[in-house]
Formats: C-alpha cells, structure tokens, sequence
C-alpha cells in the first residue's frame, strides 16, 4: 500500500539498503555536510516513483565480501582532532549508510596509555615528552615522533576518552566492529630509569626531527616487558570501553621506519609480541595491519621480510589493509599476501588535501580481480583526509557489493554510475527541465572521464602552485610543492565548468543547492589553481632572463588569481579556514553551562584553544620540524585550498618571494636560496604564532635580508644603476617606491567563518577571467554524453595573455551562450 520494507541481517545493513532506495530509488543524495550535504527531504517519493518500484518487486543487494573497511590511522588527526559529538554522531549515521561495518575506533588511546604505564610505575609528568599534540597523535602512535606539539593536555585526554564511549555504544547499536588501536612496542624513555635492564632501542629517525621530538623509544619484542605491557593496555581499554563480539585490533610498529634488523628471527619477533600482547588479554584478539610499509619502503621490505613478519602471527589472526590497492597494490606482487585475509583499500587522499582527483577505473578494475582471492575479505576507504570528492567515496562504498565492482569496470558501466550520480546529486533544487539535466549529466561524464580516470599511477600528494612554498624549482625547497599533477585534459574540465554555469544560468534554483554551489566552486577551484602553474612558470622564466616588466606581469596574475581564488572559495562552507580554527578553540571548551566559572578555568581553557589552534595551524603550514635549521621535509604536506588560508598565508608568502624577485632585478643581485629559506621560515611561524604574516619591524639591525618587510621598498627602473651601487634598500629610500607586489597584510582573524558572496556570479567571473586562458573545445557527441574531450591538448595561455591556442576547432566552440554573456 505505497510503503517501502527493507530487511538486512543487521543495522548496518538496514542503513546501507535504506541508502540504496534513497539513491536508486527516492533520487535523493547523502553527503559530507562540508560537500553537499543530506537531501533526504527531497526525495521523490510521489506515487510514480513508487510504482516503478513495485513493479520490480522485491530488490535484493548482497555483499560480494564481509567487511567493508572505513580510515586511515591519521584521519583521526588531519580531519577529526577536534570533532565533538554532534560531529561524530553525523559521521557514524553517514558510516552506517555507506555500509560501513569495521571502521577505525582511533578515540583514546593516550587516556588509556596513561593509565597503563602509571600501572608500571610511570608518572603522569615522565610521560608530558611521549605524547605529540592533539593534531599529531596519530604520529606518535606510530613511533614517527615524540613530545611534537605537545605537551598533549589532560584536558585533551579525558574528553577524548570520554567521546570514545559514545561513538564505541553507536558502533555497537549499529552492528559495526570497532577496530581499537593497540600497543605497537614504543615507550617513553622514562622507562629507561625504571626499568635499567629493559631492551630499549631508539627508533629510527623519521623526516629528520631533531632530537627530543624523534627516535622514541622501542621495546625490544623478546624483553617480559613487551607482552607485558601489551597486555595491560588491551586489559585497561576493555575496562574502560567494554567488550565487543568481536575484537579487532589496529598497530604499526613500521609505520615508513626500518626495524632494528633486517633479519627474519627479529622481525618475526616483533609482530609475534605484538599479537602476544593482545592475545594475553583479549585471546580472541585479531590483528589489523597496514600494508603501507611493504610498499613505502619496498627496498627493505622484501619477500623474506614481509613473510618473516607476518609469520610471527597465526594464519587468520592478522588482517591486512592493501592500503594503496587504488595505485599501487600489495597483493599482486606478493601472492595474495601470502595467503593471509586482506582488504583491498582505496586510499585516494594524502594530507587531507582538497583537490580532485580519482582513480576510479582502476578501482573498479582493481577490486574485481582481487574478487577472485579466496582471501580478500574486504574493500575499504582508507583516506588521510575526509570531506573532498564525494563522488568517489560513494562509488567506492558500492565495490562492497556483488556485481558493483564488474558492472563499473564493464563497457559503459562507469559512464552509467555517474549518470545516476548526477542524477540524484542536486536533488535539493527540485525538478530540473530535461536540458538542465541532460547537461548536468555531461559535465559528470566529462568529469568521471577526466579527473577521475588517472591511471598514471603517481603519487597524488597535491603539489599545485597556489599552496605550493614558492621557488625557482621543486629541488629549492623543502616539503611538499612546485610539481604540479597534471593526469587530465584541462579542456574536459573546462567544458564541465561551462556546462554547469550553462545550467544554473538556466534554472537558477541550482543556486540553492548546497551540493551543486560545492561542486561548481570545486571544479573552477581546479582549473585556477592548474592555471596558477603556468604564471608561476612565466614569472620564474621572466626573473631568469632578467625581463623586470614581464615578471610584475607574470606575479600580478599569479597574486590576482589567488585573490580571486580566496573570495570565490569564501562562498561556501566547504571551503573556509575560519570554521575549522573555531573548531579547534572551541574543543577547549568543557560544555559547561556555569557563567560563572572562575577566572582561572577561563584562563585555562584559553590557554588551551591557543594550544590546539596552533596545533592545527602548524599542520597545515610547516607541519613539523627538522635538524635543517627549524625547516620541515613535510611543509605544506597537509595543504588545503580554502579562502582565509590563501589570503592569510599563502598569498602573502606568494608577493614576499615575487617582492625577492623584482628587487634581485632591481639591485642586480643574485638570487639567494637560502636566504629566501630562512625568510620564509620567518614568515610561517609568524602565521602560526600571530595569525598573520606580518613582521612587526622592517629590516634586521644587520640589514639581513632574512628578515626583511614584504612591503618593500625598491628602487625605480630608471634607477637600477644608482640603486644596485647601494649597500640594501634602507639606505636607498629617497629613489625608492613601494614594490608592485605590496599589499596589506591579513589575519587569520579576517577569515570568513560563514559563507559569503554570490557564488554563481564568482565562479562566472572567474570563468570569464581565467577559463578563456584554455584552448577552445571541440564539440563532439559521442552515444550517451552532449560533450565529448577535446581532441588536442589544452594550452593554458601565458601571463600576459598573448599566448593562444595551438589547434585549429573543427566545430563551433562549446557553451555559445556564454560566450555572448562574456563578450
């Protein structure tokens, strides 16, 4: 009678079939709120949809494998640091939906290793240098660093703790498995004077921290102490959290570290006391380990090495995660991981970083072949970073299901997927006349066909211009920039982007659709920052040559560019710095309704916000440290495109090394690296200290350039000669003006924190700017899609505008509307 049954043989089930009539069915879609959103209520449940779906009779959706696998061990600290409940209630129900039944549990585990060395005689003070910040927990867990950031505050501990007690009660309501993370073999050097005749060895450095934040210390798997304290770990967690049917256990005591030794008797020692120490309390413990060592350093980690390892644990009690499986499977070069049940994982995302990108093909491809192994036991999502490209953690949730993985790697298939995608993805706006949908459709397929079909099989730690530490070249700097990612025709995107502004220019009700503004400012957010490339390319052979006048053109498009970019993100809350820091202070707060707390609590919480607002700001700039003078090998890794973090940081570091630049030309001096380095230090832990990139005075008392004002002051063209004769600028200020790039400097505290602007009219402004910088496409109409990739590749035009394009179109351009509105 008009009413829909679902049965499922647990919650989870229930929820994911619930989702699959929502999507396949009601047309309605489920998202990240940061990335579209829940449209539940705009499901279209009229009596027609209804019919369809009775006369098909009863839909049944099995599962091609038993678990489906959800995280990283490190999304807990690029994405979830400081989640409150209401957060975490939010990604549980989205879990339950996608299927989700062995996710990470990654919620307090130092609360619990407190209480397990003081158990053993530690103090709570010994252990202030073992725990990193709250933004790089997950990092000392792994023995990668120690203290970092920290100390890690009782505060921290306990709310942690406290939160892993509910979000444990919801996975069990909802039938999921929590896979708990367990002792890895690293301890705190307190233990040392404890216990003198321990086997204590320091792990190896990793990304060169300095001493007192690297090379915790390691047990020696063969020392009493080992299973020992492996065990009053798993005895303190489950008196604190509770028993579940099953027990799953995460560690990694490799995690990009080399073992002591290379030898199959030490190796096979570890993960034999590891699982020792896990079994002593929880003997029907199974182990959950990442493959990610085997193929990070995969020169150590030879046949010998990996079987010696996994050897050390009963066939059947180890799990392991084939973490990269999307690029660069494990299984297929080792016998199906010698035999032992594995998860093939999709890990697509590296530092939280919000580009597109998707190698969607190969997962399709990928997890249909691992289909064949007796031993896969499972897919899963295991992205560093959440909330980007929704899409693809949709699509990869279904690979769970028979036939979902062959029917998308089938002729068609995958064009099929994203037509349904498309289809319910902006349900919100209501009904769409067919030609609005028809290109909606188009701009999906040229998307899925593009940044979502890499198959170079690189890499993708986003390295693009905008968030990129500025330099002549990639080998000038530390970290992570100055190479960008180029997979796609650009033309396709293009083309996708007119496509879109086509569509909402035709039912502007798009614009309410928080799913359709995510994706329009994405796609236009992708082909800026692609541009970016090439300026900063003109600009770098503009200084090389020596040409003054092309280098302020180049670096005044690459800076207005960002500008645009900044305001064009701020239009939507998927975007935006200023509610992430907030986020941090706010975890400070103990949700207490008492206005009259003393003065001493508020200190002490605002002692705290500071703390973990510096935590998250560090991460997403020069995230550590290293013996290099203070710089970090991993700057930049943790990169986000949002507006607030361009204005405030990268922008203004963008005009400080163009402002080096122009007055290298000025002066007739020699481009200096390592003074750039030291200023641009200077600069990044002013924005992590104050906010902004600011320097409070002008230039040193010793007339250093590695401390010199952004703004600053260069001699006039004309006046090269007379200027360069001068000992540095201060001394030539009379002849001077202000540099080209000089702007005021801005705050973290100007940040948007809402959504503000038109987005339509943004992205249409930007579009007018910057897309007509790309080739023109070529109009095709292959079966199923209104566009079709551009036969040549696309030219990105040069800072001055006076580059065009290489191919002669063969048919009118695309989007002729738009050129008419543009014109």
């Amino acid at each position: 009678g008009g009413k829909v049954h679902v049965d499922g043989t647990s919650c989870v089930e229930l929820a994911s079939g619930i989702h699959w009539f929502l999507k396949y069915f009601a047309e309605c879609s489920v998202s990240w709120d940061l990335t579209g959103g829940v449209q539940v209520s705009a499901a279209s449940l009229t009596p027609e949809r209804l019919a369809v779906l009775e006369s098909r009779g009863t839909v049944t959706v099995e599962r091609a494998v038993p678990f489906s696998f959800y995280q990283n061990v490190v999304t807990l600290s690029y994405s979830m640091a400081f989640w409150e409940w209401d957060r975490w209630e939010a990604e549980l129900d989205w879990m339950a939906l996608q299927g989700i039944n062995l996710p990470l549990m990654p919620l307090g585990m130092e609360a619990l290793q407190v209480a397990t060395f003081t158990a053993i005689g530690l103090t709570a003070s010994q252990l202030q240098d073992f725990f990193p910040g709250p933004a790089f927990l997950a990092w000392g867990r792994m023995g990668n660093i120690q203290g970092y950031a920290g100390p890690l505050p009782e505060a921290c501990m306990a709310k942690q703790l406290a939160l892993a007690k509910r979000v444990v009660q919801r996975m069990r309501e909802y039938g999921m498995d929590p896979v708990y993370p367990a002792f890895a073999g690293f301890v705190p050097a307190a233990l040392a004077d404890l216990y003198p005749e321990a086997a204590l060895t320091p792990a190896s450095n990793w990304c060169h921290f300095p001493t007192g934040y690297c090379c915790p210390y390691m047990l020696d798997p063969s020392d009493p102490l080992f299973a020992k304290i492996g065990s009053t770990y798993i005895r303190t967690l489950r008196e604190q959290l509770g028993w579940d049917t099953a027990s799953y256990y995460i560690a990694d005591s490799f995690n990009e570290m080399k073992p002591a030794s290379d030898t199959p008797e030490y190796i096979s020692g570890v993960s034999a006391s590891v699982f020792a120490g896990m079994t002593a309390a929880d003997p029907n413990a199974t182990w959950i380990m990442q493959a990610w060592l085997f193929f990070s350093d995969s020169r150590f980690w030879q046949p010998t090495q990996i079987k010696a390892l996994l050897s050390g644990v009963p066939q059947g009690r180890l799990v392991l995660l084939d973490l990269f499986a999307d690029e660069h499977p494990v299984w297929t070069r080792t016998s199906a991981l010698y035999g032992h049940p594995f998860i093939w994982c999709m890990l697509h995302n590296f530092g939280g970083n919000n580009a597109m990108y998707g190698a969607l093909p190969s997962v399709a491809e990928g997890v249909t072949a691992a289909l064949e192994k007796d031993n896969l036991v499972g897919v899963g999502m295991a992205p560093e970073g959440i909330e980007q490209n929704p899409a693809l953690y949709e699509f990869m949730a279904e690979m769970a299901y028979k036939g979902r993985a062959a029917a998308a790697a089938a002729p068609g298939g995958f064009s099929s997927w994203f037509k349904e995608y498309s289809r319910r993805r902006y349900a919100a706006a209501g009904p769409l006349p067919a030609p609005v949908s028809a290109a909606l459709n188009s701009a999906w397929q040229l998307l899925a066909h593009s940044v979502y079909s890499c198959r170079d099989h690189l890499h993708n730690t986003v390295c693009d211009i905008p968030t990129s530490r500025p330099g002549l070249s990639r080998s000038e700097i530390m970290g992570w920039g100055l190479a960008p990612h180029l997979w796609y025709n650009v033309n396709d995107v293009r083309a996708a982007w007119e496509l879109m502004l086509q569509a909402v220019g035709v039912a502007p009700q798009l614009s309410g659709s928080s799913a359709f503004v995510y994706d329009l400012l994405d796609v236009s957010r992708e082909l800026m920052s692609k541009i970016a490339g090439r300026f900063w390319a003109d600009a770098v052979t503009a200084y090389q040559s020596g040409n003054l006048t092309c280098l302020r053109g180049s670096g005044t498009a690459l800076t207005g560019l960002l500008e645009a970019m900044d305001s064009l993100l701020a239009s939507h809350k998927g975007f935006l710095l200023g509610p992430a820091l907030d986020r941090a202070r706010a975890y400070a707060c103990n949700n207490s309704s008492d206005s009259t707390a003393s003065e001493v609590l508020q200190q002490q919480q605002e002692q705290l916000a500071n703390l973990y607002e510096w935590n998250l700001r560090t991460q997403l700039t020069i995230w550590g440290t290293s013996n290099a003078a203070g710089d970090s090998e991993v700057s930049d890794y943790a990169n986000k495109e949002w507006s607030g973090l361009i204005s405030s940081f990268y922008l203004p570091r963008w005009r400080a090394w163009l402002t080096r630049l122009e007055r290298d030309l000025v002066l007739g001096r020699p481009y200096d690296a390592a003074a750039w380095r030291l200023e641009v230090l200077m600069l990044t832990y002013r924005w992590i200290n104050t906010g902004s990139t600011a320097d409070s005075s002008s230039i040193s008392s010793s007339g250093s350039d590695t401390s010199e004002a952004m703004a600053v002051e260069l001699g006039e063209p004309g006046l090269v000669s007379d200027v360069s004769a001068c000992d540095d600028s201060s001394s030539c200020s009379s002849k001077a003006s202000v540099s080209v790039f000089a702007a005021p400097a801005v705050s973290v505290q100007d940040a948007a924190v809402v959504a503000r602007g038109d987005p339509v009219q943004l992205s249409r402004h930007a579009y007018e700017r910057y897309g007509r910088l790309l080739a023109p496409v070529v109009v095709s109409a292959p079966a199923g899609t209104v566009m079709a990739a551009a036969a040549a590749a696309a030219v990105v035009a040069g800072a001055a505008g006076a580059a065009v394009v290489a191919a002669t179109a063969t048919a009118a351009p695309v989007m002729p509307v738009l050129e008419e509105v543009a014109a």
